[in-house]
């Protein structure tokens, strides 16, 4: 989970290296910020809402670069390995509860 906070810091620099072209990216620039905040301090609900956010932002980074921006393709990179991250804590909690149920 520290990969992915990690991750989020870094899309949220880039994004306000880009705030000064407009305001929006320093809006998302401080989601990202927010989000990766709250998985450091493992926020259940948290992780949940960067799912469906890097899901998202995934489908649309794909869009883009479908139509031929090719810095995009870095962007899409980054919230694959979120979401993998992410999924894989899922994967392993119930792994864990399994081999408590077992024993």
């Amino acid at each position: 989970m520290k990969l992915a906070a990690y991750l989020l810091f870094l899309q949220a620099f880039f994004l306000l290296y880009y705030s000064k072209e407009s305001n929006i990216y320093l809006a998302f620039g401080v989601l990202n910020f927010l989000l990766a905040w709250g998985l450091i301090r493992g926020n259940k609900r948290i992780v949940k809402i960067t799912l469906i956010y890097k899901g998202l932002d995934l489908f649309f980074s794909v869009l883009m670069l479908m139509a031929g921006s090719l810095s995009s393709g870095i962007s899409a990179l980054i919230d694959f390995v979120i979401i993998h991250d992410l999924v894989g804590l899922f994967g392993q909690k119930e792994e864990e509860r399994g081999a408590v149920r077992e024993e």
